[in-house]
């Protein structure tokens, strides 16, 4: 069987929406949030292992997929504005870490383009340079250190522009389809 199919076998799918489940078994609305976080605002963190496991699920699942979170609480006690702050939180979390993706994009981004400024600098300084007929070893030296100096800021600048932001982009993508995915509650003392 292929590698991409195995998440078949450990999520439902949703034959209505298409959407690939995940099911998350809470014994109260309270067990969604950070334990640590006693906070009176209605955009608290969620917790963390609750945070991790979603993540874990979310690498299994292709990300051309889309997701739906199945909340399944044993609890007699149905609320639909603890639900509602469930959603809030939830999407309060995901925005602030698409955030944070984001602003490491635009680092990334403006980092590369610094380093690339200073390559361009020392190669054209360089090239400025080149037809001096100095045979001294301090300027041939200080030649060759223009040289590869321009070549490695060069490097490392495409090296962040093309290699290292895949990562965030990867990233920023799981954390759209967070954001884009259906929460749903189920009752399981109904």
């Amino acid at each position: 069987m292929k590698k991409t199919n195995n998440y078949q076998i450990l999520y439902r799918r949703n034959f209505d929406t298409g959407r690939v489940i995940i099911d998350i078994a809470l014994e109260d609305y309270i067990d969604f949030f950070h334990e640590w976080d006693n906070s009176a605002f209605k955009k608290r963190d969620i917790h963390a292992e609750l945070a991790q496991f979603l993540d874990l699920c979310s690498e299994d699942i292709p990300l051309r997929k889309k997701l739906e979170i199945v909340f399944s609480l044993n609890t007699v006690e149905i609320s639909k504005e603890k639900e509602e702050l469930i959603r809030t939180s939830y999407r309060y979390y995901y925005n602030s870490l698409k955030r944070l993706e984001n602003r490491k994009t635009k680092r990334l981004v403006r980092n590369s383009i610094h380093l690339l400024f200073i390559s361009l600098i020392l190669l054209s300084v360089y090239g400025a340079l080149i037809n001096i007929k100095e045979n001294g070893i301090i300027s041939r030296v200080f030649l060759e250190s223009l040289l590869i100096g321009g070549w490695v800021f060069t490097w490392e600048a495409v090296h962040l522009l093309f290699i290292d932001i895949t990562e965030p982009f990867r990233r920023s993508s799981e954390l759209k389809r967070f954001l884009e995915a259906d929460l749903s509650f189920k009752y399981l003392n109904k």
